[in-house]
């Protein structure tokens, strides 16, 4: 974890954001509001394949979704700030909440990829699995999941979740530059590891019914980890 390192002169705003402030001004061309509109429209999609091909310029998708968040976010601010609304904020918000979402699992797969894979898999096989009719109608574990694999990712959770949030607390406060949209960022990937855990649990009950393996033991109760994820994910 925390090898993918983002200079700052890099990923931070580029100062052609600032002049996005200029789209937001009033146009004054008589009465031609359509053709206004729609040169607004055009504009509004050249910026967004502008900073496209910006963040192109980056070595990783990691790198590229950074970037394009800490200018969308100072896109937004600007509009924000010229008190600019309706759907010229509103597209750059939601391109801003796609972002997130891709740099939210992006920053997951670096510490806790294993497990994240292994629910996924599971989950797309269990839903797929036709039981057999049998004692309970109930799948022998080793038909559906490996249990050395499990008992694997439960201790490796045990052993690393909280310096696995640790180094994540400090990614996502190094690589955006507006402090309230990392804390709000940081919420949404300990929030979703949360949820990701969660599924992992429910996986593992799913496959031992009523009999669960003695590694069960180690894993982490969501109690203690949503009060761990509370300390780093400060009230704004």
């Amino acid at each position: 974890a925390g090898n993918d390192k983002l200079p700052a002169d890099k990923i931070m705003p580029r100062s052609s954001s600032h002049g996005s402030s200029a789209t937001s001004a009033p146009s004054h061309r008589g009465s031609a509001g359509d053709m206004l509109m729609n040169d607004l429209d055009v504009m509004l999609e050249e910026m967004n394949l502008l900073l496209k091909r910006l963040a192109d310029e980056h070595s990783s998708n990691k790198k590229r979704v950074v970037f394009m968040i800490n200018n969308l976010d100072q896109i937004i601010t600007i509009f924000k700030e010229r008190r600019v609304a309706g759907k010229e904020l509103n597209r750059f918000s939601e391109i801003l909440v796609h972002q997130r979402e891709l740099f939210v699992e992006e920053e997951l797969l670096q510490t806790f990829s294993k497990m994240i894979a292994f629910v996924q898999q599971t989950e797309a096989h269990m839903s797929g699995i036709s039981v057999p009719r049998g004692a309970r109608g109930v799948a022998a574990p080793a038909d559906v999941v490996n249990p050395e694999v499990v008992e694997s990712l439960v201790r490796e959770f045990a052993s690393n979740w909280k310096s696995g949030i640790e180094q994540i607390n400090r990614n996502v406060l190094s690589y955006f530059s507006n402090f309230r949209n990392g804390m709000e960022i940081l919420k949404q990937v300990l929030t979703q590891l949360l949820l990701y855990y969660t599924r992992f649990q429910d996986v593992i009950r799913k496959v031992w019914r009523g009999k669960p393996p003695s590694f069960c033991k180690d894993l982490v109760s969501t109690s203690v980890i949503l009060a761990e994820i509370k300390k780093h994910a400060l009230s704004i």
